[in-house]
């Protein structure tokens, strides 16, 4: 194929003639399984890679894609139009995700984290260029080989998306675990790496929302070195206009004191409610999307709104095993938007096994009592977000309406790396898809890989 260089590596020099062939005779119209019987030849040209048939969905108009398996490996086209470049790729996961740098008319113009075996994107990357005619140059830039996988990823198209034409119901929305560990010193770039991630990569993720499951801080100190450091963290969220919510976790309450121990023993029950420092640091002016809270100038319990995939959200973040209260307020606010899709964010309600939380600790209430006064009681309620205890579990339960809760906690407390759990929500199929990936050293858990369909949402 004119403008294609064929690279053998490892186990392709075997089979690199026969794809060769078949994307030969697959341009020049043949089919294959799943392919169209009328396939157009592929739009790109691949120096270092190869055109092979499409193993992804949905199959592009070509029946191929341009598969790039080195650093040097890239793929271009000529596309016409305005807008920001949109590419439909997959990758091939090898201890973490390929990620591919775009370049328009020369000018490189972003990069994009393929985060999808099976689904070509999509992924849109840069900000918008003019009308026109406009070469695209698509390279992987991550390459990574072991004796057991290998990072590749394939492009099936790229093309102009115009805000103005384009409506995509997938989405998706993150959660933070407990961050203790990253704010202990200033060196430790891992809190500002994440969200800086988050942030390059919200076109590709088409992120909406951030969302954090509590224990921002390990304890608070005179200078409040702690709060600094997370503070300046969350900053990029606030330049970029994502809006974000925090839960408290016992670690972000004086009831934790240097060192990780309770800071007055007698006092503990008492000093698990003294959030004013952490309200010093983050306020629900930061937070963007806050439009009602239990107590005022407190972000202890409070409810942001957004909407995404043509449907409502709700964010509801409640304090640590929560006043009664706190609860009956929380109760209010969900029955009042009972056409949104509500969010419950606290710091402590499944462990690690994901069996829901019996004690209220040094609290006011259970995480049982949670689940028995809310949680299930209303229909609107979908997911629930907790950190505190183990690693990372899920659950789903059946609220008294019929519906379906899914429960996720993510926790980590890790010292080398800084993971995230994320939510892609597809609201045409009613589908959640959840991963979690941690961009300092492009770690991937794919045991914490979950996919839900008739999540039920309502609209």
């Amino acid at each position: 194929m004119e403008g294609t260089t064929v690279r053998t590596r490892k186990s392709r020099s075997v089979i690199t003639s026969v794809i060769v062939v078949a994307a030969a005779v697959v341009t020049s119209g043949a089919s294959f399984t799943g392919a169209a019987s009328a396939a157009e030849p592929s739009q790109f040209s691949v120096v270092d890679g190869t055109i092979r048939p499409a193993t992804g969905t949905p199959v592009p108009a070509s029946g191929t894609h341009a598969s790039l398996w080195s650093n040097s490996s890239y793929a271009t086209t000529t596309i016409q139009g305005s807008g920001r470049v949109l590419v439909g790729a997959i990758g091939d996961n090898c201890e973490g995700w390929p990620t591919i740098r775009v370049t328009v008319d020369g000018a490189v113009v972003g990069e994009s984290t393929i985060v999808s075996a099976t689904s070509y994107g999509s992924y849109p990357v840069g900000a918008a260029v003019g009308a026109g005619q406009h070469s695209v140059r698509i390279q992987l830039v991550n390459d990574r080989s072991t004796a057991s996988c290998d990072r590749n990823v394939h492009v099936a198209y790229a093309r102009m998306e115009t805000p103005a034409t384009t409506t995509d119901p997938k989405f998706s929305f993150a959660v933070m675990p407990d961050t203790q560990q990253e704010v202990l010193n200033a060196s430790d770039t891992r809190f500002r790496q994440r969200t800086d991630w988050l942030v390059g990569n919200r076109s590709a993720l088409d992120l909406r929302f951030v969302t954090h499951s509590g224990d921002v801080v390990n304890w608070d100190t005179p200078d409040h070195s702690q709060y600094e450091i997370a503070r300046n963290a969350m900053r990029p969220f606030e330049t970029a206009r994502i809006p974000y919510s925090l839960a408290i976790g016992n670690h972000d309450t004086q009831a934790t004191g240097v060192g990780g121990s309770a800071r007055d023993p007698a006092r503990t029950r008492e000093l698990v409610r003294d959030t004013t420092v952490f309200n010093r640091y983050f306020t629900a002016g930061q937070y963007g999307g806050v439009r009602g809270q239990f107590e005022a100038g407190k972000v202890d319990n409070s409810y942001s709104t957004y909407e995404a995939g043509g449907v409502q959200w709700l964010v509801l973040t409640l304090e640590l095993w929560p006043r009664a209260e706190a609860v009956n307020w929380a109760k209010g606010v969900v029955a009042a938007n009972s056409r949104h899709n509500v969010v419950v964010v606290t710091h402590d309600y499944i462990d690690g096994n994901g069996n829901i939380e019996q004690s209220a600790s040094y609290g006011a209430t259970s995480p049982q009592y949670l689940y028995d006064n809310l949680i299930k009681q209303y229909a609107n309620i979908k997911f629930v977000f907790s950190g505190h205890v183990g690693v990372a579990a899920n659950r789903v339960d059946t609220g008294v309406h019929g519906n379906r809760i899914y429960t996720f906690l993510q926790t980590f407390h890790s010292n080398t790396t800084n993971p995230v759990r994320l939510m892609e929500v597809d609201t045409a199929a009613n589908s959640l898809r959840t991963w979690i990936y941690a961009p300092f050293n492009n770690q991937s858990f794919p045991e914490y890989d979950r996919t839900f369909t008739g999540i039920g949402l309502v609209r």
